[in-house]
């Protein structure tokens, strides 16, 4: 079988966990290119060029092996089935509620002659405990949190994945323990509205309290979290990033956009100040931690004044780095039918100033790092013989000339940064 996987870390943990079941019975994994009996693509559908990846993986799939079976899975699956079924040598459409069981159907699987769609309907199922193993047996994910009850007018998240819930803070850390025991040295703690992990329990959680518990349970694990939004990185959430050398220094937390108008119409519940005074207190907490922001461009509304302000923040603020979408509506959300859209032009013309605010951000923030040093697990062997490329607590990739021995954390001294990237040395 053949897994082909877009969007977001949850779902890279969910095509792990697909894998690990199908290759518990028995099947054999491939690559996506190569011949295959089951082709399944793991879809998403938070962006309109994400919807059409995922079609476009589905037709690659049919015209390149026509006597496979090709199931699309996953978000875009769920929530329009009836695009995916037009597609001609498609078989199956399995959505996001059922996603987990494609293994327990193989058994019957054949090719229907027309798309056969199999949805559960959205429901408030638990998050059932899954604990993959990576491939490398390096950096894991683990999901601890399904679904959002926010309201963002252009995301069709919670449509696709349903109210938050959270994975039992016991099975939470029995699951942490099976990954420490099989060799991970890095877990990526996952959700898709993380911080709002542990209100659905009861008793009711936090995510501060879990991860107190997990950093002090495994001192030689490092954690890394997944997107945070502003509202929920609190001063005792930061005072653990001082407290705990494995928490890796490094949050990526959305902006969307620097002006206050555009946020409201997109109903985030923040204002710029706040999420100015935010960025602020990170870096003078921790002064090399690694900032990450999504932000969305040409929003409805978003005149050239809101488009100024978006750069006057982004000028004023120590971000690391940015992730940028270009504003797609998606059928279903407000914002779609949302008056004065931003023409394709202008909404390109800003993306490129955007991406290049981006790069500045990114080498500067390398920069600064130089002749620090910093903790990094190794990865795999650089294609430059006798070099192996790490990642560092800070979330920077780097090629250290020794061949060191992947899943090893070492100390790195960051010392150049040229047209082929990040340099380091080992610290003995």
């Amino acid at each position: 079988m053949a897994l082909y996987t877009l969007g977001c870390k949850v779902n890279q943990f969910e095509s792990a966990c697909l894998m690990e079941r199908f290759q518990a019975q028995g099947w054999e994994a491939v690559p996506f290119k190569e011949q295959a009996d089951l082709y399944i693509i793991n879809s998403c559908a938070v962006t309109a060029e994400a919807q059409r990846q995922s079609a476009q993986m589905v037709r690659q799939a049919v015209r390149n092996h026509p006597d496979s079976v090709v199931m699309a899975a996953g978000c875009a699956g769920q929530l329009f089935p009836e695009a995916f079924e037009k597609i001609p040598g498609l078989d199956y459409v399995i959505g996001t509620f059922n996603k987990l069981q494609i293994p327990d159907l193989t058994a019957t699987l054949q090719k229907p002659g027309r798309a056969r769609t199999i949805l559960l309907p959205k429901a408030d199922r638990p998050v059932e405990a899954h604990f993959p193993l990576p491939v490398e047996k390096t950096r894991a994910f683990l999901r601890i949190q399904d679904g959002c009850n926010a309201g963002c007018s252009y995301c069709l998240v919670p449509k696709a994945r349903g109210r938050s819930r959270s994975l039992p803070v016991d099975e939470v850390v029995s699951g942490v323990s099976f990954l420490c025991c099989q060799g991970v040295k890095e877990l990526v703690l996952s959700g898709i509205h993380l911080g709002q992990y542990g209100g659905d329990l009861c008793p009711a959680a936090d995510l501060v309290s879990l991860l107190e518990i997990l950093l002090e349970t495994h001192p030689r694990l490092h954690f890394r979290l997944s997107s945070l939004e502003p509202q929920e990185v609190s001063p005792a959430l930061l005072q653990l990033f001082k407290k705990f050398p494995n928490l890796c220094p490094h949050l990526h937390i959305p902006l969307q956009s620097g002006d206050d108008s555009i946020l409201q119409k997109m109903n985030r519940t923040y204002s710029t100040d706040f999420y100015r005074r935010l960025i602020q207190t990170i870096h003078q907490e921790i002064p090399f931690a690694a900032i990450g922001a999504d932000l969305i461009v040409g929003f409805p509304g978003e005149g050239e004044t809101q488009f100024q302000e978006t750069i006057r923040l982004l000028s004023e603020i120590p971000l690391s780095y940015l992730h940028i979408f270009p504003f797609s509506p998606r059928p279903g959300t407000p914002a779609a039918g949302f008056p004065d859209p931003v023409p394709d032009k202008v909404k390109k013309e800003r993306l490129q100033l955007i991406r290049a605010i981006d790069r500045q951000k990114r080498e500067a923030f390398i920069r600064r790092c130089l002749g620090r040093d910093f903790s990094a697990l190794c990865l795999q062997p650089a294609k430059k013989k006798g070099w192996t490329h790490a990642l560092t607590e800070n979330y920077l990739t780097v090629s250290i000339p020794d061949r060191l021995k992947k899943n090893e954390r070492v100390r790195v001294c960051l010392k150049s940064l040229d047209a082929d990237g990040l340099k380091g040395e080992y610290v003995p």
